[in-house]
């Protein structure tokens, strides 16, 4: 299916035109039918063509830009009597920052004038549309009374492709209608973006996170089982009151997006604009099916002149599911003029200022930050990359930091090792990379492996101390020496002058971990107590070891999981 939009000046005949081709009057409201005046998005379809057709006055130019998110192509619209008009300029200017690659050109009217006018038309059109998507593009002379003109504009629609998929793996649905179906429910509809939705799928709306489920869906008129990328849908949604859904909401399968309320963007000012953009007034970007009052933050520069592009960070008033390469526009309202358009670079960037190429998203997220969870990856960019370890990715340059980091703390620690909880998110992840004759791990300490315990002479004090894990021989009755030859060497811990093996540590770490598996919400000390099988005596002091190497953390009177719970 090729979805297409309609674009061009107010009573340029559209929507007669669309009615021409499809049978279909899309001047479904009231109103529109007493002014004559289509006012909001009318939808038809005829073989594999779907169109939406868009008002184009200019005081609806909201619901003209909630048409063309996700379009495959545009009918551009000139009338033959009045020519080339501002509507149509801006139309013009809209279709291009926004990425339409194609289209076709109606003259319309042609049966009210003569071929000396329609020829100055099309050559008006000629020069404005040279250099753009459209240059090339088939100009029709239509009349809505001669069906063989018509049939020669269906054929040229015809002959357009589909938008190729853009092998994404996130469905997105911006839904532009919202309404309740006697006997149905809640139906809402859109043109579905870069994956597959299936009835039965659970999906998340957004803004609010409340969950749906689809109970059908609808194409064309058809039920379908799947709705694919590019096509127009209608979606049968359970468990959500149409009430509660507005136009510039998302659907979206739960869990794969992440939702953000600021954007680094390149924008491009249009070139016929009278002014430069700067990030003084009252802007509104309308993005997908979505407008929003937005603030701008321009970056390396002041302001952009006219017909210039340029960085911006964008701060919107709520999280919407954003993608980088989305693409937007940006209108001042004092001014009541569009001002630019953009494509999303990076959705909820660093504090440091994103780079201004859309293409290689995950490669730059993961340079600047050094290290970044494969889940936020796929999150952010909608990219599934393999992890360097773990579940993360390091950056080159940040892995070879930390292993240069890692191998100094080793070889600098002698005996005592270096405690892996006590290390940073990204030492603990590389110290699982590091090579057998660099580090050993023993009892969660890194040695150098000739002076790892493993490898020393047994102590026989150190035997009765791991003898009794969590009820430790009183040190009083063994040599001082020893005692402080093995703390010194990380083997014995004291806590609060009661000696433990560093083994009672791990193995209390242990406990720890599977209570709180076991009961999320925390545990009590009593509870610590009785699973170690010991005295309060040393529990007491276990636990808070555990506390101080942030394995737990003390809320009230449990134990919750601490940030090194492992």
């Amino acid at each position: 299916m090729t979805v297409v939009a309609t674009a061009g000046h107010v009573d340029h005949g559209k929507t007669s035109l669309v009615l021409a081709l499809t049978g279909v009057d899309t001047d479904r409201l009231e109103e529109e039918k007493r002014r004559g005046l289509t006012i909001d998005l009318g939808f038809a379809h005829v073989d594999d063509l779907s169109f939406i057709d868009v008002p184009g006055h200019v005081k609806f130019l909201r619901n003209m830009l909630a048409g063309v998110g996700g379009i495959d192509a545009c009918l551009f619209v000139v009338d033959a009597r009045e020519g080339w008009m501002p509507q149509s300029e801006e139309h013009f200017e809209i279709l291009r920052v926004l990425g339409v690659l194609q289209g076709v050109v109606a003259i319309t009217k042609c049966d009210l004038v003569d071929s000396d006018t329609i020829d100055e038309v099309e050559a008006l059109i000629r020069h404005r549309i040279s250099g753009s998507f459209l240059d090339g593009a088939p100009i029709i002379r239509t009349s809505i009374r001669d069906k063989e003109s018509i049939t020669m504009l269906h054929n040229a629609l015809a002959e357009l492709p589909p938008r190729s998929a853009s092998g994404g793996s996130r469905a997105r649905l911006w839904i532009d209608r919202a309404f309740a179906a006697p006997g149905a429910g809640t139906i809402v509809t859109g043109t579905l973006l870069d994956a597959p939705l299936a009835k039965g799928d659970e999906v998340e709306l957004v803004p609010g996170g409340r969950r749906a489920r689809i109970r059908g869906l609808q194409s064309r008129g058809l039920d379908i089982d799947v709705g694919r990328p590019g096509s127009r849908l209608a979606v049968n949604l359970t468990g959500i009151a149409h009430g509660d859904i507005e136009r510039g909401h998302q659907v979206v399968h739960p869990d794969q997006w992440w939702y953000a309320a600021t954007f680094d963007a390149e924008l491009r000012v249009l070139p016929g604009l009278r002014h430069a953009l700067s990030r003084r007034g009252n802007f509104i970007l309308y993005v997908g099916t979505e407008e929003l009052p937005v603030t701008i933050r321009l970056i390396r520069k002041e302001e952009i002149a006219p017909g210039e592009s340029g960085t911006a960070r964008i701060f919107l008033p709520r999280p919407l599911a954003l993608a980088p390469h989305d693409r937007f526009i940006l209108r001042e309202t004092g001014r009541d003029e569009t001002v630019a358009g953009g494509v999303v670079l990076e959705v909820d960037p660093a504090s440091r200022i994103s780079r201004a190429e859309p293409t290689t998203e995950a490669a730059d997220l993961i340079d600047r930050r050094g290290m970044v969870g494969t889940r936020e990856v796929f999150l952010r960019t909608g990219e599934i990359h393999e992890p360097t370890v773990d579940d993360v990715i390091f950056s080159a340059a940040k892995l070879s930091a930390a292993h240069g980091e890692l191998v100094d703390l080793v070889r600098g620690s002698g005996d005592k090792g270096v405690d892996v909880s006590g290390l940073s998110e990204a030492l603990r992840h590389a110290a699982r990379m590091l090579r057998p004759e660099v580090a050993v791990v023993e009892n969660g300490r890194l040695y150098v492996p000739d002076r790892a315990p493993s490898t020393q002479v047994r102590s026989p004090l150190l035997d009765a101390f791991d003898a009794s894990l969590f009820a430790p021989p009183d040190a009083v009755a063994f040599d001082r020496d020893e005692l402080r030859r093995l703390t010194q060497a990380g083997r014995l811990v004291n806590l609060d002058g009661i000696h433990f093996s560093i083994s009672a540590i791990d193995a209390a770490h242990e406990v720890a971990r599977r209570l709180l598996e076991a009961k999320p919400g925390g545990f009590s000390a009593s509870e610590f107590r009785e699973t170690l099988g010991t005295s309060r005596k040393y529990a007491i002091p276990l636990i808070e070891a555990l506390d101080a190497r942030g394995v737990t953390r003390r809320r009230g009177d449990v134990r919750i999981a601490g940030p090194r719970i492992g």
